[in-house]
């Protein structure tokens, strides 16, 4: 039976993930998570950034495929720098490495981008630029360290989850839309939206195959904040003239990458997903 790790599974896409690996009748999955309080009763409390106690726990669950779906936004680098090179330093060339990273890759934000493009870096002075160099450093040192590894780059990640989580940018559209209160996205911020089950059901056949690599993952369409917000809100049923276009002036060493779409042409060749 094959045995897989979920690093990150209370988490919103973790969830999602860990909950489609449970119902696999032959697949074995343990899962961990830091924080309270957690949706499951069978996960391991765990801080992977401590190495005696990541070891401990690794050499325990000895899995054949890792999924890497933890997110720390402001730590990220923290997380990379040392919950990340200790998982790699456990991995054998036959253990499988899933691991989720990000459309901020691009930080330049001049997309659409393939596979093949080059990543970029945010100044080191920039708000964001520890969550998005650091899923940079994360890619490149898994492609220099590792061969049985797949990326998962993904734009913001939206819906209900496995088990009844929303995302905090459509949670916060339905409290204001419940209430009759406007709301405001932008409409310069092109992204590609992707359904948290999409993800999860292509990181669950990764799990289960030997296709390796980089892959985007997402439908073949990009919209703005503004645009993708309005057709949240008609799909709920609300008036979607209660979302309006917020102001772009943005301040310096704050700037978000314009546009991050992702070309997802080369996950629909190695998946049966069909995206939302």
């Amino acid at each position: 039976m094959m045995k897989v790790c979920v690093f990150g599974a209370s988490g919103y896409t973790g969830a999602s993930i860990y909950q489609l690996l449970k119902d696999k009748h032959d697949i074995e999955v343990v899962g961990t998570f830091l924080r309270e309080p957690t949706m499951f009763d069978d996960l391991y409390k765990l801080d992977i950034n401590q190495p005696e106690s990541f070891s401990d726990f690794f050499k325990k669950a000895q899995p054949d495929v890792v999924v890497w779906s933890v997110m720390s936004g402001p730590n990220e680098h923290e997380l990379v720098d040392q919950g990340l090179m200790h998982l790699i330093t456990h991995l054998t060339p036959q253990t499988k490495l899933v691991y989720i990273s990000s459309d901020f890759v691009f930080a330049e934000g001049k997309g659409p981008y393939n596979e093949d493009h080059p990543m970029s870096k945010l100044p080191d002075d920039h708000l964001l630029a520890n969550y998005a160099n650091a899923k940079v450093k994360a890619e490149r040192f898994i492609t220099k360290e590792l061969t049985n590894y797949a990326i998962l780059r993904a734009g913001p990640i939206y819906g209900e989850n496995k088990i009844g989580k929303l995302d905090e940018r459509t949670d916060k559209l339905a409290y204001h839309l419940r209430s009759d209160k406007r709301i405001a996205f932008r409409d310069d911020l092109i992204r590609t939206f992707v359904y948290v089950d999409d993800l999860a059901n292509v990181v669950v056949e990764l799990v289960q195959n030997d296709v390796t690599g980089v892959y985007h993952v997402g439908p073949n369409k990009s919209q703005s904040f503004y645009e993708f917000m309005r057709q949240k809100a008609e799909e709920f049923g609300y008036d979607m003239n209660l979302v309006e276009k917020e102001s772009e002036e943005e301040v310096v060493n704050q700037e978000v990458p314009k546009n991050t779409s992702l070309d997802t042409k080369k996950i629909t060749e190695i998946t049966k997903q069909k995206f939302s």
